[in-house]
């Protein structure tokens, strides 16, 4: 993680870029372990639900339907998988016109956040589809004997589909569908075969998120490396073509030294030609971009115009990039270009000899071999 975090100060550095957040990033369905006492929550519900015991006399179970309420506490262990306790009571009606008879339900679940778990984690997601399924025991408080177990409880299955609507960061609305299945007779009214006792119910609620909430997206390790990778790769070629830049300058100062060396008792007009000029190019390049080169060509261009001394535009590329056929083009083409540049300062076409010589690997660094040279004809 230090390093991830080290990379990608490395990359807003290399660009340059001054910002007040730092965006790392992320794996969309990857998250951080919390801690124990992270991702708890709290719901309580109310609704209706429907008693459809084995045995129904031909009723419709919506004879059969009463008030429901629940209660439950859990945790989600990851964006997609969670459990809980709940709660779920208050009366059942095996017949239509047999008196109500309070139960209660205890269960715990397992829940499976499917929004999360096929679209990602979205700490800001309105709807959450939650289906669950669990174990439990449930009890009929006003029935002496279910299923003539000689007691008053039955173990429970439990299913159903919770859907949660995000309102705020702690806080969301729930909307729940279930089914309990409860042995023969929970109801109190046994049939003479066996099956279950079936409890549906409907209910609406709210849920209250405690401590933290969310989690944090794993952070993407191999988008981090590529951008690392990258910046590094932009600082080289800043840095190569500093070094490059530097080496143009050292050459023509010495060049610069050696002139003035030699020419210093030579006539006025003619000392622009005892020691040979160099125009450099980018790699890969034909064109002059450097003012400097300008303003050398133009003083160039106005000692050959006043003294009418024949020139020889020669150009070279370096011989470690491209094929050869590739670099005697190149260095036509650079050659060309001086002369260009020349002519269009005034320096009468007749007065230039032009030519390539390829690739070559005379100078160190070899960027130095990138150049034009221009020198007295002789």
């Amino acid at each position: 993680m230090a390093l991830a975090f080290a990379g990608i100060a490395m990359v807003s550095f290399a660009q340059e870029t001054v910002t007040s957040e730092v965006v790392v990033p992320t794996l969309k369905k990857s998250v951080i372990t919390n801690s124990f006492w992270s991702n708890w929550f709290l719901s309580v519900n109310g609704g209706y639900q429907l008693f459809n015991g084995v045995k129904t006399n031909g009723e419709s179970m919506f004879d059969h339907g009463t008030p429901a309420i629940s209660a439950y506490v859990g945790k989600w262990h990851t964006p997609g998988f969670g459990w809980r306790v709940a709660y779920n009571g208050f009366q059942v009606k095996p017949l239509e016109d047999a008196d109500k008879s309070s139960f209660y339900n205890v269960h715990a679940d397992a829940m499976f956040n499917l929004s999360n778990l096929f679209f990602g984690y979205n700490e800001k997601r309105i709807w959450n589809f939650i289906p669950y399924m669990g174990l439990g025991y449930g009890a009929n408080l006003d029935v002496d004997g279910v299923g003539g177990n000689g007691n008053k409880g039955s173990l429970t299955a439990n299913a159903g589909i919770l859907n949660t609507f995000r309102v705020a960061k702690h806080w969301a609305i729930n909307l729940e569908l279930s089914a309990t299945a409860a042995c023969n007779g929970f109801g109190g009214i046994e049939a003479p075969r066996n099956g279950y006792d079936m409890i549906f119910a409907a209910t609406a609620g709210v849920t209250y998120k405690f401590n933290k909430t969310g989690w944090q997206n794993t952070p993407d390790v191999d988008a981090i490396t590529a951008a690392n990778a990258a910046a590094l790769a932009a600082l080289a070629a800043q840095l190569q073509a500093k070094e490059s830049e530097n080496s143009q300058l050292k050459s023509q100062l010495a060049a610069a030294k050696a002139a003035l060396a030699k020419c210093q008792n030579a006539p006025k007009d003619v000392e622009m030609f005892d020691a040979a000029q160099s125009v450099f190019f980018s790699i890969n390049s034909s064109k002059i971009d450097s003012k400097k080169e300008i303003l050398n060509l133009k003083a160039l261009a106005a000692a050959a115009k006043e003294t009418g001394v024949k020139l020889t535009v020669t150009g070279y590329a370096d011989s470690a990039t491209g094929s050869a056929t590739y670099n005697q083009t190149l260095s036509e083409a650079r050659a060309k270009a001086v002369a260009a540049k020349l002519v269009e300062m005034g320096v009468p076409e007749s007065q230039l000899i032009v030519s390539g010589k390829g690739g070559v690997d005379t100078e160190s660094p070899i960027q130095l071999n990138r150049r034009v040279i221009i020198a007295p004809a002789k």
